[in-house]
């Protein structure tokens, strides 16, 4: 399957492509720079190369070159003129597009969370809350801190420590998270979604660097407007 979903909040763009093709299909279309095929032959696993492909992709349905995309030394994702963040599990691979820094992530509800879940967060779910919720939490809490870490700029934030969601509501889709760290505390807001197996979470900053607020207008209640899906 080619193209999967756009999905627009506000000023925010998220794009995912279901992965089915072979590598071989996804390089049909698409012209590569010799720096991303130098970058491709370096990828052993096919799937690697499928996910490399599958963004050069997503950046088309962006009306972005690919070429437009470049890393760090450390490996993260670069773009001319505006934040990326890119995220992949099992079949789908996303991007987030945004004016301002972004961090995003997908991870599929498989119950292995539940032996993780101590390692990375102090978190305890509720004695009465059945197993498959408990998946959907744990993972939820997983993707926040995952799209955090994406975000964070410090190489020595520590996962466990600085990574946090104070007042974590299960299951909610917005929460409100913190990035702690010696130069300064950092606010942020996240938004989760649910469907067919996964959870994923956008997270931007929840301040300006003039100190205004720009969460709520990023992040509107799910279903007005501002919020719009393309299948």
């Amino acid at each position: 399957m080619p193209f999967f979903q756009q999905l627009h909040i506000a000023d925010t763009h998220v794009y995912t492509w279901q992965l089915t093709e072979t590598v071989v299909q996804l390089r049909t279309g698409l012209t590569l720079s010799q720096g991303e095929e130098e970058r491709l032959m370096t990828l052993h696993s096919e799937k690697k190369q499928r996910e490399f492909l599958a963004i050069r992709h997503l950046l088309r349905e962006a009306q972005l070159p690919t070429t437009a995309l470049y890393y760090t030394p450390e490996g993260k994702p670069l773009l001319e003129g505006q934040y990326i963040s890119i995220t992949h599990s099992h079949d789908f691979v996303m991007i987030a597009l945004s004016p301002r820094p972004i961090g995003i992530d997908i991870e599929r509800c498989t119950p292995r969370i539940l032996r993780l879940a101590p390692r990375f967060t102090p978190w305890q779910a509720p004695p009465d809350m059945d197993e498959p919720a408990q998946i959907q939490a744990y993972t939820q809490l997983w993707t926040i801190k995952e799209a955090l870490y994406k975000i964070c700029n410090q190489p020595s934030v520590r996962f466990y420590e600085d990574l946090q969601i104070p007042h974590f509501q299960a299951l909610a889709p917005r929460q409100q998270a913190l990035i702690t760290h010696p130069e300064g505390d950092k606010s942020y807001e996240t938004q989760s979604f649910f469907w067919e197996g996964y959870v994923w979470t956008v997270v931007i900053p929840l301040t300006s660097e003039g100190g205004k607020s720009v969460a709520s207008e990023t992040f509107p209640p799910l279903g007005v407007r501002g919020l719009t899906i393309k299948n």
